[in-house]
């Protein structure tokens, strides 16, 4: 039986942060691990982590004094996960964690490196439509589609849920651990030439906007790392 590790990042999810271990914790999936990463919360999150039991499941906790970047958690987290695959799971929920078990399968079935899952695969409305419902999208947008001339594919989007192949994506290393991580993974992913599929998945956005972390303006740092990563190294 494949063995999935939960990555579950963390950065002031005071609200969220217990539910989205526990929601992890209650897929009916045996063979599974969780590695929890706070970075530096400040707002409670971190007692929350540091009081978390559970008999039923192996759980790894890094609890560091100060934030060192996103994207310095996943690399982290993949370095010392078990599992044969590892499912980012982020404490905000906005994603859902339970296509993860079918992401895992679907990797395996189509001998993928990645599994991406897409907020827009699938959707009925035209793009305009969703620009002007959620003009945030656009960064998405622009962003994929660069990757998708840049590389050849035919992505929907690329900074949305996300199952790697623990042995094939150790393999990645980055520079860029803030705003920009995703954008630099993607990239050097694609440039290595990994096999990479995409579903659709459903998404929740944050009801309150101001809580997000990434804003418009971090596409100024994801079009740094696309372009830097295809022209240099």
């Amino acid at each position: 039986m494949l063995k999935i590790t939960y990555l579950v990042t963390v950065y002031n999810e005071f609200k969220t942060v217990q539910k989205a271990i526990e929601d992890v914790a209650n897929i009916n999936y045996p063979n599974k691990e969780i590695i929890i990463i706070d970075n530096g919360s400040q707002d409670g999150s971190r007692e929350i982590i540091e009081n978390y039991k559970n008999k039923k499941i192996k759980i790894y906790k890094i609890l560091r004094n100060k934030n060192m970047g996103f994207g310095k958690s996943v690399t982290e987290g993949i370095k010392k996960a078990t599992g044969d695959y590892v499912f980012i799971q982020y404490s905000d929920l906005e994603f859902d964690h339970k296509r993860s078990i079918y992401m895992m399968n679907y990797a395996k079935d189509n001998n993928l490196d990645v599994v991406l899952g897409s907020r827009l695969k699938n959707k009925t409305r035209s793009l305009i439509n969703i620009i002007i419902n959620k003009p945030a999208y656009l960064a998405t947008l622009i962003c994929t589609f660069l990757i998708n001339i840049f590389y050849g594919h035919k992505f929907t989007d690329i900074i949305g849920a996300k199952l790697y192949k623990t042995k094939s994506i150790k393999k990645i290393k980055t520079n860029s651990y803030h705003a920009g991580f995703d954008f630099e993974f993607i990239s050097r992913i694609c440039k290595k030439k990994l096999k990479i599929g995409e579903i659709s998945i459903k998404y929740w956005p944050r009801i309150n906007s101001s809580e997000k972390k990434i804003k418009f303006y971090h596409m100024l740092n994801a079009l740094y790392e696309i372009f830097k990563v295809k022209l240099f190294k």
